[in-house]
Formats: C-alpha cells, structure tokens, sequence
C-alpha cells in the first residue's frame, strides 16, 4: 500500500464510520494498519469505531496506542476519556478530558465532557462551570445548555433551568428531554397554562411517563380542570399503584367531587405508601368520623392551601358563594363607624387576601399572617398589606411585638379543634378594648352528649356556639355582636356558621 493508497484508504475509512458503515470502516482501518501498525490515525479511528458499536474492551486499547504514538493530540484524549466514560471509569475519563484541555484551549467540547463526569460524579457545581465554561466558548452548543439546565434542576434551582432548556428548544424543537422538564418546570413554577401543551407533547410521544403524567394532573387540577386531573392520576395508578402522592391527590379531587367513599379509598392508600403524610392521616380520620383535639395539621393546611392558592378566589366566590370578610365587616361596622381614627389590624390566616378589601378603609396598618407561602404571595399581589409572614399563627402570636386593636379570623378556626389557646393568644396582644372578629362553622346541640367541636367528613372543624359563648367567658371577653348565617355552599347545601364580634 503505498501513500496514495494509504491516503484513500484512511478517506474511505473515516467517510464509512462518520455516515453510519462502522463495520465498513472497521475492515478498512485494519488494512491500514496491516501494513502501518503504528499509524496513530487508523488506531485512533479504528478505537472510535469500536466505541460506535458500544465494544468499549477493544476501542480502548486502540486509543491508548494511539496517544502512545501521539500524546499531544487532544482530540485523541478526548475521545480516550469518552470511552473511559462509557465503560464506568470515571476517574480515568476526568483525568484525559483534563489533559486534552491542557493541551487545547478553547475546547468546548472537552468542557462539556468533563461536565458530564463531574455530573456522574454528583458534583453539580463543578459540572455546571465546565458547562458555563463550554458555553462562553460556544454559546450554540445546545447539548451544554441541556447539561447545564440539568445540573441546576439537581440542586432545585429552576429559575435558573428554564431558560438553558428554552434555549434548546430553540436549536432543538423536538428534544424530548428539554420539552419535559421544561413542562415540569412551567408546573413547579405555577406557570400552568405554560405547562400543559409541553407536559401533553410528552404523553403523546411517551404514554408511558409517569412523572410527567403526574405533573400534567396537578397542572390540570390548578388550572380547575378536574376531570382531565382525575384521568391523569387514574392514568398514572394504572402504571405505577405505588405513587403515593398520585393516591392523594386523587383523594383530594374525589373529594371535591363528593366521591367520599373513593377518597377514603385513596387517602387509605396514600397513607400506607407513605406513613408520614400528614393529610392523609386527617383526611382519612375526618371521612371516618373521629375528631382530634389539636386539629389539623400543619403539613395538611399548608399542602391544601399551597395547591389551592391559584384558584381559590374564583372557586371560593363563584363555586362556594362565600360570604364570611363581607358578613364580618357588616359586623362590626357600627363600632367602626363611632372611632374617628383607623385600627392596627391583624388578618389571621390572611390566605389570598379576601378580606383586605372590606377592612383597609378602616386599617391603619394592615397585617397579614397564614402557613401557605402560596397563598401569602397571591396576597402580596394586593399590595394591600403592611406586613405579611409565613407562619402557623400560633407561633406568630407567640412571637410577634406587636399588639393589635382589631384580630379577624375569617374561615380559620375550622382548621382547629380545642380553641382555648388560640383564644387566649389571640387576648394577649390585643390592646385594651379591641375587637376581634371570627367565623366558625356551626356544630348543632342535637349531639349527644353535646360536643364542643367535631371534625366533619370536608376535613373541617365545626364547633359548638355554646363553646364559644363559655370560652369567651372563661378568657374574659366581652360578647358585642354574634349572626347565625349561611357563610358558603357545599355541595350539600348551605353551610351555616357563627360569626362572632368580641372585645377586650
């Protein structure tokens, strides 16, 4: 063979293995290296081309003699530390990708690579700045920002995900991976409409994907679109029964489809899946008939409300009718009417900020205070509140400086069982003759014996009016006003509460 022959061959060699004729290309680096076995080239080439087929066992030894022949090309590092990488040899794979960037910088590729390893590794921070690193070199390499946005999604950091998987989809529209997270993202985000048309591209072409169902279900469900949530809950059992959190969340929309028997059904399973949720727990203890002292907790109220937040306007007045910060301030409007000077006013479980609308004329300051972070945010959106915190109230009013001269409580208590504390903290930083204002949902004397308070079948307290009327005796608050009232609908009808005004 002599070197015009040997020129063709290589030629011949490299076009078969870069257009899909591996085992064409293998054949004819073997001629080559029949007659010159120390052309580095053909070693190199023949190396690649056992690694195309995924025969890591030969492809690195014909790269070793490669860099042997020629240790300062770093292509021929790079694709030694490719090999390395497939085949599980990290250490080995990090140790040539340095050394090909040793040897050539800019090297976009090898940043990208070496980013890889140190994503395997679990070393996110160092793989993003190798990616960062790619990127500044070639701002196109679409696979980077793929890796990159990876990398930030590990450590939760979405904000800064997303846009590196927008950028993808715009070298890349059908990339398969950047569509779904990025639907996953638009959903984590709160950003639902965003979320559906990527998360549904994703069913279309991979039924068969559970957390991306998943997903699409609670996109679906915030955007009150409850059917097509259920479905994919449904959907997503049928693949996997032991998705705890899809039993719950089925278990919440059956409830709110008044399908009680298929919600204790679920919420039973979500916690036997897992034993420390919370909610199910409650849920599965309301639906049953017990009642629990010390009320709701906490890991339930805040989940209920952050899912609830986005929608809980629209669903609360058209759907639920609710009437409790209008009925309250009708309440108290002939006290507020005769004070010639506005109130310091705390909003307990402030939610969405309903209330804010029918008491700032009559605040000074208006504070807000509820345990969903959800809910707080939509509430920030007023700009309505002086002060808003993320907080169970009990440890706000055990901790807050400030006192009071009006406390409203609109639909809170029902997350309650025993009222006394709460009442008494409620006293403590109030100023001398405020008010305080509150609803609650009526539990009739019918029971026998008679109940102070009962958890009904919605996850909802109802209490006793003549456990009211003997706590605010034994707190020394002075009863000013109390309304019988429809204060919402359920789909059993009108729910009838108490709405009490006390003072100091």
């Amino acid at each position: 063979m002599n070197e015009i022959e040997l020129k063709q061959h290589f030629e011949d060699a490299f076009y078969n293995q870069q257009n899909g004729k591996v085992d064409e290309a293998i054949v004819l680096f073997k001629q080559i290296l029949d007659k010159f076995p120390n052309h580095a080239d053909a070693l190199h080439g023949l190396g690649i081309a056992y690694a195309q087929k995924k025969q890591l066992q030969q492809a690195i030894p014909y790269l070793k003699q490669a860099i042997q022949l020629a240790p300062a090309v770093p292509g021929f590092h790079n694709n030694l530390a490719n090999a390395y990488k497939l085949n599980g040899q990290l250490d080995l794979a990090q140790r040539h990708y340095l050394e090909a960037l040793r040897l050539k910088t800019p090297y976009s590729e090898a940043n990208n690579n070496l980013g890889n390893v140190y994503y395997l590794q679990g070393s996110y921070r160092e793989a993003a700045e190798q990616f960062k690193k790619a990127l500044r070199i070639n701002p196109a390499l679409w696979d980077a920002h793929f890796n990159l946005a990876n990398c930030y999604l590990r450590q939760d950091l979405f904000l800064e995900a997303k846009p590196h998987l927008e950028e993808v989809l715009k070298y890349r529209p059908d990339h398969l991976g950047a569509i779904n997270n990025l639907g996953i993202i638009y959903c984590l985000l709160k950003q639902f409409e965003a979320a559906i048309p990527l998360l549904e591209t994703v069913m279309a072409r991979e039924p068969s994907n559970v957390e991306s169902l998943f997903h699409l279900g609670i996109a679906h469900a915030s955007s009150n679109q409850l059917e097509k949530a259920k479905q994919d809950y449904i959907q997503v059992l049928a693949l996997n029964d032991k998705h705890d959190k899809a039993h719950h969340n089925l278990a919440t929309l059956y409830l709110h489809l008044n399908d009680k028997e298929n919600a204790l059904k679920h919420y039973e399973r979500a916690y036997q899946l897992n034993p420390h949720n919370q909610t199910a727990l409650h849920m599965h203890k309301a639906l049953t008939g017990q009642t629990l002292k010390e009320g709701a907790p906490h890991e339930y109220t805040r989940a209920l409300f952050d899912q609830y937040a986005y929608n809980y306007n629209q669903h609360m007045k058209e759907q639920l009718k609710y009437k409790v910060p209008q009925l309250l301030r009708s309440l108290i409007n002939p006290y507020s009417q005769k004070k010639t000077s506005t109130w310091k006013v705390l909003d307990l479980g402030c939610g969405t900020g309903l209330c804010a609308a029918y008491f700032m004329d009559i605040s000074d300051k208006l504070y807000g205070v509820d345990l969903s972070p959800n809910m707080v945010d939509q509430a920030a959106k007023l700009e309505a509140y002086y002060k808003l915190a993320v907080s169970d109230i009990s440890d706000y009013l055990a901790k807050t400086k400030e006192s009071f001269e009006l406390i409203i409580a609109a639909d809170v208590f029902v997350y309650f069982g025993d009222l006394e504390s709460i009442l008494n903290q409620c006293y403590k930083v109030m100023t001398e003759n405020a008010y305080f204002l509150f609803s609650i949902e009526s539990l009739e004397n019918g029971t026998s014996p008679a109940q102070d308070y009962q958890l009904g079948a919605t996850g909802r307290y109802q209490h006793n009016p003549d456990y009211i009327k003997s706590l605010a005796e034994k707190l020394s608050f002075k009863k000013i006003a109390q309304q019988t009232a429809a204060i919402r609908q359920q789909e059993t009808g009108a729910v009838i509460g108490e709405l009490y005004l006390l003072q100091k």
